[in-house]
């Protein structure tokens, strides 16, 4: 099954020009996307499935991703870091010997 995102009408022209971003990888020199189904023997239900699949190709390269807001760790992550780091250097601290 062959489809031109850019010659396509169902499509605007913000539409086009994100899912031609999205899908660029599994376009052709023409700008087609090629979507193959061999599950079945039946040509017709080769032909449903792969329209499916084009269909979930476009929908999901449609869905605009939210930003990541990035995260900080807590008071009580810091201090737990902290306190092990403290535990830490106590420990090699006593591994320490007076070599008088």
């Amino acid at each position: 099954l062959l489809w031109s995102p850019v010659r396509s009408a169902a499509l605007d022209e913000g539409q086009r020009a994100l899912v031609a971003e999205k899908l660029a990888g599994r376009m052709d020199g023409d700008g087609n996307v090629r979507v193959v189904a061999s599950d079945s023997r039946s040509q017709r239900q080769n032909r449903e499935r792969a329209e499916e699949r084009l269909a979930t190709l476009v929908r999901d390269a449609l869905t605009v991703r939210k930003k990541r807001r990035p995260t900080k760790p807590g008071r009580a992550a810091k201090e737990a870091r902290l306190t092990e780091k403290k535990r830490r250097g106590e420990k090699k601290r006593e591994r320490r010997g007076d070599f008088d």
